[in-house]
């Protein structure tokens, strides 16, 4: 109902509106019969945060809907695409006037406006995708909770992940979990609002998550920026040790010695990022980063956070910091989305394509295109001489692991362990898993994102990215 008006009954069939006209409740202005037409999502799991809800207007958004032309009762979109895109998505209301007797019996109709149909918006996303995104996330996450010891996955309870189209910056799947249906939403909500595990939280647009050494590709990218030889090499001890007081350490899984950035890439060196971005400074490759799509507006049309990356100018900023940083952690925090968008530049040479869920909208009434969504670019300078050894490094590094290496096409990717500040009862930290990658690697055509909270560590994020490639590239 309407501000000042208080709503009496739903689904008011034809007895109970001929027994308001025979009253004269309606004639006198007492009762005001108002169609409203009823949203239902035939797949009301798949992509609810991002599809978003209705609902009537708001005290706060009357003045613009007024603005707009809308009624005081007029329900409009409230989040995500409904409300991106109300627009073209509402139509108009129809107008008849409708003069009865006493009796009931209508005497003689008028159609003072004739109705039109809202417009269908055609989603970039595949359905077909996005379930069996969603349902490797679900898959995965029980593995982790049935399979996997304390502190190495056991604990994961939530996750996302993103497939976008490289060409185009289209979201071809999109997943959080867990999720919610949006068809009981409404009726369920004080329990999903009060459930701990946030199902109402659009992790791939709001997620903030240190991205670990899924970062290490930024560096990367700064140092050949600023004509660093990727042939040049840094001595891995597994202890870095040019500061006195903070000397942080290598796991110097399937390398030791001298590292060049290619190998540094494959085997996720510490050492070598730890020096390269010290040398480099936290500002130069932070800029970097953000110019790839970390902690940057991506484009997309739902509600999304900016993150944040790690810069000199902090408050809690030391020399340790910039060490930190260029492994993907100190202040540094970013949405999968903005990952997403980071593969896709990584995999287009520098060109970062804007993300959106929305390819056109078509007219109910004749099926002829009303708007198309025009896919757009930001080029991030360098070309072959930059993102060629990132992509090699990238490339080597998912051959690294079985899950990736026994994929249907040859991928690139790049994970992260990233820690969290909660603490085993040993005293070692929980971390997240964090991949990037985008496949085929020689011609990419998608780019992927995923993070598990608590995860247990990067590799095992690989398996959802299978997923994808088994069923985007699958015979």
């Amino acid at each position: 109902a309407s501000a000042g008006e208080l709503a009496v009954a739903r689904g008011a069939g034809a007895d109970m509106l001929n027994a308001l006209y025979t009253a004269g409740l309606v004639q006198s202005g007492a009762v005001r019969p108002a169609a409203r037409g009823v949203r239902s999502w035939p797949g009301g799991t798949l992509l609810p945060h991002a599809l978003g809800l209705t609902g009537p207007i708001t005290a706060a958004q009357w003045p613009a809907a007024k603005a707009r032309g809308l009624a005081m009762d007029a329900v409009i979109g409230q989040s995500g695409l409904e409300a991106a895109y109300d627009d073209l998505l509402r139509g108009q209301d129809g107008r008849v006037r409708i003069n009865t007797g006493f009796d009931g019996a209508v005497r003689r109709t008028a159609q003072l406006r004739q109705a039109v149909p809202g417009a269908a918006l055609v989603l970039t996303v595949d359905s077909s995708l996005q379930k069996a995104l969603q349902d490797a996330l679900i898959s995965q996450i029980h593995t982790l909770q049935t399979t996997k010891a304390a502190g190495a996955g056991r604990e994961c309870r939530a996750g996302a992940a993103v497939v976008v189209d490289v060409k185009t910056g289209g979201i071809l799947a999109a997943a959080s979990v867990p999720g919610f249906d949006l068809n009981t939403c409404r009726a369920d909500y004080a329990a999903l609002a009060a459930d701990t595990a946030a199902p109402l939280l659009d992790r791939t647009a709001q997620g903030l998550y240190a991205p670990g050494s899924a970062f290490k590709p930024a560096v990367a990218a700064a140092a050949l920026t600023a004509g660093i030889d990727p042939a040049a090499t840094v001595n891995c001890t597994g202890r870095y040790g040019f500061y006195n007081g903070y000397q942080p350490g290598c796991l110097q899984y399937g390398h030791s010695g001298l590292v060049d950035l290619c190998t540094a890439l494959e085997h996720s060196c510490n050492i070598f990022f730890y020096d390269v971005g010290r040398r480099l400074g936290v500002d130069t490759f932070s800029a970097m980063a953000q110019q790839l799509g970390l902690a940057a507006p991506t484009g997309v049309e739902v509600a999304e956070a900016r993150g944040r990356l790690t810069w000199s100018s902090d408050g809690n900023y030391q020399a340790g910091l910039t060490l930190m940083a260029a492994i993907g952690q100190g202040n540094t925090a970013v949405t999968p989305l903005q990952l997403a968008a980071y593969a896709a530049t990584l995999a287009n040479y520098g060109q970062r394509p804007a993300l959106h869920y929305a390819d056109r909208a078509v007219s109910a009434a004749t099926g002829e295109t009303l708007w198309q969504y025009t896919p757009t670019f930001t080029a991030v300078q360098g070309g072959e001489a930059v993102f060629g050894p990132i992509r090699d490094g990238m490339k080597r590094m998912a051959q690294t692991t079985r899950v990736l290496r026994e994929a249907p096409v040859v991928c690139a990717a790049k994970t992260g362990s990233p820690q969290l500040a909660d603490t085993l009862p040993g005293g070692s930290h929980y971390v997240n898993s964090v991949l990037i990658g985008y496949a085929p690697a020689d011609d990419p055509q998608i780019a992927v994102a995923v993070v598990l909270e608590y995860g247990g560590g990067g590799a095992n994020a690989a398996p959802i990215l299978r997923a994808v490639l088994d069923a985007v590239f699958g015979i």
